[in-house]
């Protein structure tokens, strides 16, 4: 699930959270220890058979990063197996993640603020 802004994926989070409370909580984390994008998983109570499923709830700007990345650097064509093991590619891939964190940060403060000045 592609969410944009912080505070959409804490939304959306809370309402699986109450949803499937049993599920087991495996957050993906940035470089920096941070909470990167939410990951959960557990079976389904609703079905009459036992039904194993994973939900992510991953920053939209991020989500597209990981689309190109995965595909360039974790699954590559053979002749360009050893891009992931750079050290210079891994720091410009963590640079990326903390731009569009950056940028999303930004954006959502600007709203807020644009907001909290508005006219009523």
């Amino acid at each position: 699930m592609l969410a944009f802004t912080r505070s959409r994926r804490q939304e959306i989070d809370e309402i699986l959270r109450e949803t499937f409370p049993a599920w087991m909580e495996d957050p993906v984390q940035d470089a920096h220890g941070e909470k990167l994008a939410f990951k959960y998983s557990g079976y389904c109570s609703e079905a009459s058979i036992a039904i194993r499923g994973e939900y992510q709830i991953v920053p939209f700007l991020t989500g597209l990063f990981w689309n190109i990345e995965h595909s360039a650097i974790y699954k590559p064509s053979p002749e360009l197996k050893g891009v992931a093991r750079s050290l210079a590619m891994q720091a410009r891939s963590q640079a990326v993640l903390d731009a569009l964190s950056s940028f999303e940060e930004e954006f959502e403060r600007l709203v807020r603020s644009a907001t909290s000045q508005a006219p009523d």
